[in-house]
């Protein structure tokens, strides 16, 4: 596993490639909330790459400490590099809103980035148009 973290235009840049286990993926969350304190920067973005998907939602900190340091002006933004990894965040991304928590799933960087940069509250809890489809889906006849 490697990690970086990194302050940004009004937002930590977190990076995470070849993530394999869970306590990998605390130990790195455990950085990014670190990082989190240090800058006073309630603004995340996690762009995850060559890892493997996690659809456990404890995985992400969910009901542990992300729950704890939650504000309203809190966002964190996902960013996966596969397919599997944005189905996953996908699932995080709608735990985390029944949880009142301003989490969005995306599909690329640039886009996260924009919604961690506006002034747009968003609803936690509300729809999120963050992923959308590649293109038309064919249905087999």
């Amino acid at each position: 596993m490697k990690f970086r973290i990194e302050r940004r235009d009004g937002y930590l840049h977190a990076e995470l490639y070849q993530r394999d286990t869970s306590a990998e993926m605390r130990a790195f969350l455990q950085a990014v909330k670190e990082a989190c304190l240090e800058h006073a920067c309630p603004h995340i973005l996690l762009a995850i790459s060559a890892s493997r998907a996690v659809f456990k939602p404890e995985e992400y900190g969910l009901g542990t400490y992300a729950s704890a340091m939650a504000t309203p002006s809190c966002r964190v933004a996902l960013v996966g590099d596969s397919s599997e990894l944005n189905h996953a965040h996908e699932y995080i991304e709608l735990v985390a809103r029944q949880q009142n928590l301003n989490v969005r799933a995306f599909r690329e960087v640039q886009g996260a980035v924009r919604w961690l940069q506006s002034r747009d509250e968003g609803v936690p809890g509300g729809p999120s148009n963050a992923l959308k489809p590649a293109g038309p889906s064919k249905l087999a006849e």
